[in-house]
């Protein structure tokens, strides 16, 4: 069975939406005369401004009035004389309007101010015969949090304002056309609003869907209502414009479902790249995707990875790490051995020297495991601390340690042994009580291209350690190639 290509897809959608573009064209001109077209949005009138400009303007004063010393004052200590001094010098600056003091979760006002609940809105609209405007006097309030320094809330002012000239705004309310109507709305429970104003041809308000205004800051907005045109006739202009921007969205559906499935192949491309990276154990630092879709889960993948060869690398090194004096262990030093014996062929010297920790044997008998377990720990450390970071250090098993001297000639390691010895402590601690003196035989040798197993330096470096030793200990033999 073929499969179904993405492109396959892009095209059937291409057409589907040409087709479509098409049966909306036909059923646009059957459609009855009698059907209507959606009112055009209004540009806000002068009235929304004002209304709009007052809200703010009470919202800015309710805000200087909460943030006020005083009122903080009040609200902190409910003191009457405080409150009522606050009181008088609101109403002194606020003569229209009247504001109230509530404290948090209750709903008495503070001393000093007029009694009784908060009240949103009052308005007493008259209600007239058709055409007829009602008359009302209207409040608008509002409330602000007032904040202690501490942040918590104290309580609310309350700004109430009478906008006698509401009236007035509405009836220089422009309408579009002389058969037109318009409501002033006040916004009720549920989709209900109450009207307050009302002017114009109330009856083609069965007809058609209003246009809405709202006044922020306000529970109010202004509905208008215009005369409707039938369809065919408003849109017969733009027919072809219309069949041209129908051809226009087929040919970018299309271009745009092509780039997706290109994109989609890259992002799959990438994926599997990054698979293959993940099989082989080198991750690179990013795989950039270009799909949304794909980044999250790849971003995901590559941190476990990461982990997952983190862990990886971490149980590899401690598979060549000596598990006592943290320093490489045997496996690593035939590992090095066999790198730098392959380096020979062309022209490259390396050194070694084999070290003995001296009298290791009578610590472990006098002292106990434990001491001897803290000798060998202790000296991997002065090791690792007196050598250079590129000389490679192992111990090869009991108190026996090796350093490889990379790219060194047998001179200049007998130089960086003499002050390894200089550097390292006279003596260590190993347990309580027990102090060591730290002395040690070493034997040296080189690795030689006239050598034909990797490992005939370490043997006669081994053999020069047993010179060491014979001679007292303590000190440093030499056994060059031959």
């Amino acid at each position: 069975m073929p499969h179904t290509s993405i492109s396959r897809f892009g095209l059937i959608l291409a057409a589907a939406l040409v087709l479509l573009a098409g049966l909306v064209t036909s059923a646009i001109f059957l459609t009855r005369p009698q059907a209507q077209t959606v009112p055009e949005e209004l540009g806000k009138p002068v009235m929304a401004a004002q209304i709009e400009f007052l809200a703010d303007a009470m919202k800015r004063s309710a805000a200087r009035i909460a943030a006020h010393p005083q009122t903080l004052a009040c609200f902190a200590s409910a003191s009457p004389d405080v409150c009522q001094a606050q009181a008088a010098n609101l109403q002194a600056l606020n003569q229209d309007a009247t504001v109230l003091f509530v404290t948090e979760g209750q709903r008495q006002l503070l001393p000093g101010f007029l009694p009784g609940d908060t009240r949103k809105l009052l308005a007493n609209a008259g209600r007239g015969g058709s055409g007829a405007t009602a008359t009302a006097t209207f409040n608008l309030s509002l409330s602000h949090p007032v904040t202690g320094a501490d942040g918590k809330r104290l309580g609310y002012v309350i700004v109430e304002q009478s906008v006698p000239q509401l009236q007035a705004l509405f009836d220089t309310l422009p309408l579009p056309d002389a058969a037109a109507y318009a409501e002033l709305q006040q916004s009720g429970s549920g989709d209900s609003a109450m009207v307050l104003m009302r002017r114009g041809n109330q009856a083609i308000k069965r007809n058609v869907r209003p246009t809405l205004i709202a006044l922020a800051g306000t529970p109010w907005q202004i509905a208008v209502w215009r005369p409707v045109t039938p369809v065919v006739e408003s849109i017969a202009p733009y027919l072809l414009g219309w069949l041209v921007a129908s051809l226009v969205i087929a040919i970018l559906v299309a271009a745009t479902i092509l780039a997706v499935r290109n994109r989609v192949a890259d992002n799959l491309r990438m994926l599997v790249k990054f698979t293959n990276d993940l099989r082989q154990q080198r991750l690179r630092a990013d795989y950039p995707v270009s799909l949304a879709e794909f980044q999250t889960p790849l971003e995901t993948m590559l941190k476990l990875g990461k982990v997952m060869l983190g862990k990886q690398k971490e149980v590899s090194s401690q598979a060549r790490i000596d598990h006592l004096s943290k320093v490489n262990n045997r496996r690593s030093f035939d590992e090095k051995q066999k790198e730098l014996f392959g380096t020979l062929k062309d022209g490259w010297t390396h050194s070694l020297l084999i070290l003995d920790i001296d009298n290791f044997k009578q610590v472990n008998d006098t002292f106990g495991h434990e001491a001897g377990d803290q000798l060998i720990i202790k000296f991997g450390n002065a090791l690792k601390t007196c050598l250079r970071n590129s000389d490679f250090i192992a111990r090869l098993g009991g108190d026996e340690f090796c350093v490889v001297f990379p790219y060194t000639p047998l001179d200049r390691a007998q130089e960086l042994a003499e002050r390894l010895r200089a550097k390292m402590p006279e003596s260590v601690e190993l347990i309580p009580g027990v102090t060591q003196k730290l002395s040690w035989s070493g034997g040296m040798s080189e690795f030689s291209r006239d050598d034909r197993e990797e490992n005939e330096a370490l043997a006669r470096a081994d053999a020069a350690l047993l010179e060491a030793k014979r001679g007292g200990r303590n000190a440093t033999r030499v056994r060059a190639a031959a």
